[in-house]
């Protein structure tokens, strides 16, 4: 090989090694996002095994005793041995179904709002008297301004297991409870709205989700199994590099020597 052209081989094996060391890096880098990827996944699925569910328990007429996944539905609409409760938002209103809000816009005194439920039950009635005080303020006839105390919660909300949980937990809404006012024995049943925490309420607790565990842990052997087969192709490919750069190396060396030994013969040739 000609000294000219044993230069050029040097710089083409050169830069095959220094694009083989890139790759390499590339891939090392990739493994390494691999490696975070792995740890957020598994943080993932440690997450979903610590998740609870909210679980309302209620009693009907008969003393039944009745356990279903929270909704805000389950939570405030009328039960005869149920504890009575409204969902409360980040600016105090209580927030009443779209048949209570429309009940309500329809009434001018509470009379005619309790009509609008149609019941002869006294309990029933109660009930509604106690909301309606919660959304009017302690007057029987409609006060002025009185929006400003309520809020309509949409049926999709109302009936959803996964808002409400999320919306207790995050604290953007809060719970007021219906309690007999002790200190006031001349208010007779009159009830005052007094806030508690979901976390303090007999009647709402907390279970392992089974379904949501489940779920979790089929996305997270999916997942794993693609990043150990995604680990397993970074291997490969970096076990090709590693040959190939060994075998340039070695071409390298070999070439470079030659070129020495042309260096040297033209060296004594001239001297």
């Amino acid at each position: 090989m000609g000294m000219s052209a044993a230069q050029a081989r040097l710089l083409t094996i050169t830069q095959r090694i220094n694009n083989n060391e890139l790759s390499a890096q590339s891939i090392t880098n990739a493994k390494t996002r691999l490696s975070m990827d792995t740890q957020e996944i598994s943080e993932k699925y440690v997450q979903a095994l610590d998740k609870e569910q909210l679980n309302y328990t209620y009693y009907d007429a008969q003393g039944n005793k009745t356990t279903q996944r929270l909704t805000a539905a389950l939570l405030t609409q009328y039960g005869e041995l149920k504890n009575q409760y409204v969902i409360v938002n980040s600016y105090g209103q209580a927030m009443v179904s779209e048949e209570e809000a429309e009940n309500f816009k329809n009434s001018n005194n509470l009379e005619e709002f309790l009509e609008k439920f149609d019941t002869e039950d006294e309990t029933e009635k109660s009930w509604y008297t106690n909301l309606w005080y919660r959304m009017n303020g302690q007057n029987d006839n409609k006060s002025s301004a009185i929006e400003q105390s309520w809020t309509v919660i949409s049926d999709a909300d109302l009936n959803s297991t996964s808002w409400i949980q999320h919306a207790l937990e995050t604290g953007a809404i809060t719970l007021e409870q219906a309690k007999v006012d002790e200190e006031n024995e001349e208010l007779n049943d009159k009830i005052s709205w007094v806030a508690v925490s979901y976390n303090s309420a007999a009647d709402i607790t907390e279970t392992t989700d089974d379904s949501e565990i489940a779920k979790a842990e089929a996305e997270y052997n999916y997942e794993m199994q693609k990043i150990q087969a995604k680990d397993k192709e970074y291997d490969n490919e970096l076990k090709l590099l590693d040959t190939e750069h060994t075998a340039l190396e070695s071409e390298y060396e070999s070439v470079k020597s030659t070129l020495q030994k042309n260096v040297e013969r033209s060296f004594k040739t001239f001297s």
